[in-house]
């Protein structure tokens, strides 16, 4: 099992390092069919997205995890 920059950090995440936890959270997770779809259809990154939506789908994936 790989050990995350999430894992390793020791201090509150900024929202670039939310940015970074959902896109390795979704690369970890990914299917061969779902980088195809990228790469045919192309991908908005998360770099554009704005700070709230990041922060609220950042604790949809580690809020628990943070908490516990």
């Amino acid at each position: 099992m790989r050990t995350t920059d999430r894992q390793l950090r020791g201090d509150e995440p900024t929202t670039e390092d939310m940015r970074w936890d959902i896109a390795e959270h979704e690369a970890m997770n990914m299917q061969t069919k779902d980088l195809i779809n990228i790469l045919y259809y192309g991908f908005e990154g998360l770099e554009f997205t704005p700070a709230i939506e990041v922060r609220d789908e950042w604790n949809q994936f580690f809020g628990e995890a943070e908490n516990t």
